[in-house]
């Protein structure tokens, strides 16, 4: 009998240990910050949408293989009177050569890549067009020190209150060096909308919403990553 405290003690022990083993395991997790502007009611305006990656352990986050960025209810995307381009023109020349009226937003993103024992960062320019089939196709152009392109597809889909409408986007491998591993994105802001100039009688891209629920515009976000895991948030834009 009195081993039985002994023994259960181990077990503990050894619970813990694994516990412990498990709890320090690296992991990719993301922020969102969302912003709107202007965040006036029933205005045209131009929605950000800013992503942080990192890890739980001091290394790289994993790359990012699909996100999913889900949008209050009332939010409109007006695609009337956009002008539209063929992916493999996107893919092809960046987009030059594409309709002005195509282009419906930008951004910038920094990745890092191992090279060597060394951690190189990227910092390239995002450019979003509307393509032929009326979804959208994100150039990441990035000229130092790696001279990378990648093109990131992109999709509308309605989805269920609180949100309205839900943003996925397909982000392909970022390569590096051939015998190193992909590079992995950092952070990223892609604004898409403009109230510079309107479209298809007056409304720009992005519309707001005629009414605010209470406590703000609901936002939230699923990550898929290279490695097989994933991860969630959610983040809400204050009412005007």
């Amino acid at each position: 009998m009195r081993r039985k405290p002994v023994i259960l003690g181990a077990a503990a022990a050894v619970a813990l240990c694994l516990s412990l083993s498990a709890g320090a395991q690296a992991a990719t997790v993301a922020s969102l910050t969302p912003s709107l502007s202007p965040d006036r009611l029933g205005v045209s305006t131009a929605l950000t949408l800013a992503v942080r990656y990192t890890n739980t352990q001091p290394e790289l986050p994993a790359p990012v293989s699909h996100l999913l960025v889900r949008l209050p209810a009332g939010l409109e995307v007006n695609l009337k009177g956009l002008g539209t381009c063929p992916r493999k023109r996107v893919v092809a020349h960046d987009g030059r050569g594409c309709p002005a009226s195509s282009r419906v937003g930008g951004g910038s993103a920094v990745a890092a890549g191992r090279i060597g024992a060394k951690t190189v960062d990227e910092n390239a320019t995002l450019t979003a067009y509307r393509d032929a089939s009326e979804g959208l196709a994100v150039v990441g152009v990035g000229l130092s020190p790696l001279e990378e392109r990648v093109v990131l597809s992109g999709t509308v889909e309605p989805d269920e209150s609180p949100y309205g409408l839900d943003l996925a986007m397909t982000i392909p491998p970022i390569a590096t060096l051939p015998t190193e591993p992909n590079a992995s994105t950092l952070r990223f802001s892609l604004t898409l909308g403009s109230t510079r100039h309107g479209h298809g009688g007056g409304k720009g891209l992005m519309q707001m919403p005629g009414s605010c629920p209470a406590g703000g515009f609901p936002f939230a976000a699923d990550f898929k990553y290279a490695d097989g895991t994933s991860s969630e948030t959610t983040a809400k834009v204050p009412c005007p």
